[in-house]
């Protein structure tokens, strides 16, 4: 015969195995969504490096243009002073 503080333990243990497994499962779910932002995170860094990388290319190359139109003006300051 089973006493009656043993169906009470034992209905008390399956209450918190199952009270466990609900917590275990929203846990992965957080663990599933955090995954999810963590890889949305890093395909939005790629995307933020590679625009920083465009337009560094960018500067540089309109630096060296301006770089070029100085020197075009200077010698062409040369030329009008120097035959004038």
């Amino acid at each position: 015969m089973a006493e009656p503080s043993d169906t009470d333990t034992s209905g008390e243990n399956d209450k918190a195995v199952e009270d466990l497994k609900k917590s275990a499962e929203v846990k992965d779910r957080e663990i599933a969504e955090l995954k999810k932002r963590v890889e949305d995170e890093k395909q939005l860094n790629q995307i933020h490096l590679t625009m920083i990388r465009e337009l560094q290319a960018q500067l540089t190359s309109q630096s060296r243009l301006g770089i070029i139109f100085l020197c075009l003006l200077l010698v062409s300051g040369i030329v009008i002073f120097g035959f004038s």
